[in-house]
């Protein structure tokens, strides 16, 4: 009998899991936040990982592009603070989804292309604050569009896309980068080509109508 019973209860556990992928493909809203996921947080990780070889050739030390790595991860620690509050002080995703990309991207041109350190280090918190506010932004937006899919299948998702591109665009970095130099400028204005649909894309996404933004 209680083998029969724990037969039942996982069969019913893995009908659920499947019935919950199922919705969530059929989601627009939802496949439109995996682009974005998948942009957004390839470029965070592929431009963490090689700050050192994106500052190098451009002249700054390895304690100045150990610095401004620390600017994006303290910026991105008052950004995934501030921004989710704001948004549910609001009841609104989307806006502050299009704000993070937009801020991201602009911010992301700054460390490209900044030849002065001061504007080297605020160009790395800004796009730390940015980009890493949208991860919790983007998962609860995951889950409200999803409803009801429990929002531990939900999230599964936006975590997968967390790995996933990190490795391609880290390995595509190295690739793209100049022979004889070793510049990264290439392959970081492929990026900011990249965040472009990437931030088109969130203009897309349709308001949540979770009952906590009715």
């Amino acid at each position: 009998m209680l083998v029969s019973e724990l037969r039942d209860y996982g069969y019913r556990r893995v009908m659920l899991a499947v019935d919950g992928l199922r919705l969530i493909f059929h989601s627009r809203d939802f496949k439109w936040l995996m682009f974005i996921f998948f942009i957004g947080l390839g470029a965070f990780n592929a431009v963490t990982t090689w700050i050192e070889n994106i500052l190098g050739p451009r002249g700054f030390t390895s304690e100045q592009a150990g610095i401004t790595g620390g600017f994006m991860i303290i910026g991105g620690i008052f950004g995934a603070v501030i921004i989710p509050l704001l948004s549910g002080h609001y009841r609104k995703r989307n806006p502050f989804i299009i704000i993070s990309l937009a801020g991201a991207t602009l911010s992301l041109a700054g460390i490209t292309f900044a030849t002065g350190y001061p504007l080297l280090m605020a160009s790395g918190a800004a796009f730390g604050f940015f980009l890493l506010s949208s991860g919790p932004v983007g998962f609860q937006y995951g889950a409200e569009v999803t409803y009801p899919v429990s929002e531990g299948t939900s999230n599964g998702f936006p975590v997968l896309m967390r790995q996933i591109p990190g490795i391609a665009f880290i390995f595509g970095m190295d690739s793209f980068k100049s022979a004889p130099t070793g510049s990264m400028t290439r392959p970081l204005v492929v990026l900011i080509v990249l965040m472009v649909p990437g931030f088109m894309s969130s203009m897309r996404l349709n308001e949540s109508t979770f009952p906590e933004n009715k």
